[in-house]
């Protein structure tokens, strides 16, 4: 199924994302029932990874980050399973796609009158068109005790680009993306507008690669080049949700 278009202000304050993100044009994903239970805080216990420079030109550690790769089982919701992703790689202990869900059907948003998500169409939703708002995974990733902020390059350009991401992994701090879609997938869906959360696990400027945790995609690792990534980048700003420093 094609992306669809994505809603963002940007202005004085920054941006609010909302992700109507959807998986590419040769799946069909099904439209599966909201859990209810949902996922209990727990305190933030940082498992043993190896470094996150393994040589030169090489920073995160995305087979270490594989491991908490999710697929998407519905076409809106890429951002809460990437917030899934990152509590994972984190915690050791990744929240099910489902229990991920039941949190943000019940936790209030911080920028809507409703929920964290609602599905597309449901009138608590004040977009209509279902997916999170990029301020919300701070709100989400809170709940499991991690601290994190939403940057992008029009109010904090020092703070995003690619050499702020490879700062950002040597560091061991996750972060999660907003792209195009269709850039990433190679797909003929739109490609002036930013549609999509993914999880950025690596780069190697060796291969000129960026490994992604993509919860759109059908594997953990998917690899893109870095001129592929950073043109699907680039309509979204350059926006980023990165936790902070253990």
């Amino acid at each position: 199924m094609g992306s669809r278009p994505l809603i963002a202000l940007i202005g004085s304050i920054g941006v609010i994302a909302i992700s109507a993100c959807s998986t590419p044009a040769s799946k069909e994903l099904p439209h599966s029932p909201v859990a209810t239970a949902i996922s209990t805080s727990t305190p933030v216990t940082r498992p043993t990874t190896s470094s996150s420079v393994s040589r030169t030109g090489v920073y995160g550690d995305p087979a270490a980050a594989a491991k908490y790769w999710q697929q998407q089982s519905l076409e809106d919701n890429c951002g809460l399973v990437s917030v899934a992703d990152v509590v994972g790689q984190i915690t050791g202990h990744a929240p099910t796609e489902q229990q991920i869900i039941a949190l943000a059907v019940n936790t209030p948003s911080g920028t809507n009158p409703g929920p964290i998500y609602a599905p597309v169409n449901d009138p608590s939703h004040a977009n209509g068109t279902g997916g999170i708002e990029m301020a919300d995974e701070v709100v989400l990733l809170e709940h499991y005790g991690i601290k994190s902020v939403m940057t992008n390059a029009t109010t904090h350009p020092e703070q995003t680009g690619l050499p702020a991401l490879e700062r950002y992994l040597t560091d061991d701090r996750k972060i999660i993306a907003w792209v195009n879609s269709a850039v990433i997938w190679n797909t003929s869906d739109q490609r002036t507008a930013a549609d999509h959360f993914l999880v950025v696990t690596g780069i190697d400027t060796n291969a000129e690669v960026v490994h992604l945790n993509d919860p759109g995609a059908d594997r953990a690792d998917e690899q893109v080049s870095i001129a592929t990534f950073t043109t699907a980048w680039q309509p979204g700003g350059d926006s980023i949700v990165v936790t902070l420093p253990a």
